[in-house]
């Protein structure tokens, strides 16, 4: 091996949306996304394991605070495509041009987003790029040109092998990322950033988002145990439930 590659994705932060009238309050700041903290975790114990380079790749929001919080979890570059519109097509064709020229021996995805959360970019970018890709991948082990990789599938697991070069999506179980020390944080800046300007159509684009409100009844019902248990059963009724 000498290069592992891990893509992430710089999204809202989603622990601090707020609902605003029929619309959602984006105006937040950025973060990695969960589960590509996971990929960059894992990038970085095969780079320590393996003494190989380890390149950070993200396209879209190119947040700087974001981009050395990767560097600081132990990446050694950072590849940073801005692009003003994306959809996934879009995406992984700008990635998958950054990827041809480095030709990595491995690429480690998070296996979605946590904001579009549709899970279909790896695919996409595997097929772009001719890699064997091998999904919800909860334990990685190498040896000499072959990866084998353990899939939870939620009741079940999978244990499946493939040959390098090859890109894996993973799940969070696969590690705890690592917290960066202060000194680490301050070594980051030193770490080279490349960025690049990618301009694309999207297929798709989004016109606007509305958040999914539930309307609570605030019904409350009293009276004994027995005699309420009837009410609720009458009501669920007459609201068609039951």
């Amino acid at each position: 091996m000498n290069s592992v590659v891990a893509l992430f994705k710089i999204v809202p932060d989603d622990t601090l949306i707020k609902i605003a009238g029929s619309s959602l309050d984006l105006n937040v700041p950025s973060k990695i996304s969960t589960y590509d903290k996971n990929a960059i975790e894992e990038a970085v114990r095969i780079k320590e394991k393996y003494n190989v380079k380890s390149i950070g790749v993200t396209a879209g929001n190119v947040d700087r605070k974001s981009i050395r919080e990767a560097l600081a979890m132990g990446l050694d570059e950072v590849i940073a495509i801005e692009m003003k519109q994306q959809d996934v097509r879009t995406t992984a064709e700008a990635i998958a041009e950054q990827i041809n020229a480095i030709k990595p021996d491995l690429i480690i995805t998070g296996e979605t987003t946590t904001d579009s959360s549709t899970g279909v970019f790896t695919p996409y970018l595997s097929a772009l790029i001719n890699y064997p890709l091998i999904t919800y991948v909860k334990s990685i082990s190498i040896e000499g040109n072959k990866i084998k990789a353990e899939r939870n599938l939620t009741t079940i697991s999978e244990l499946v092998e493939t040959e390098l070069p090859a890109i894996v999506s993973v799940v969070g179980e696969i590690n705890t990322p690592r917290i960066p020390t202060v000194k680490q944080i301050l070594e980051s800046s030193k770490k080279p950033v490349k960025t690049i300007t990618y301009n694309a159509t999207p297929s798709i684009k989004i016109t606007s988002i509305t958040p999914y409100i539930i309307q609570r009844k605030r019904i409350i019902i009293e009276g004994k145990m027995e005699e309420a248990v009837d009410k609720l059963i009458n009501y669920l009724k007459d609201e068609g439930v039951l």
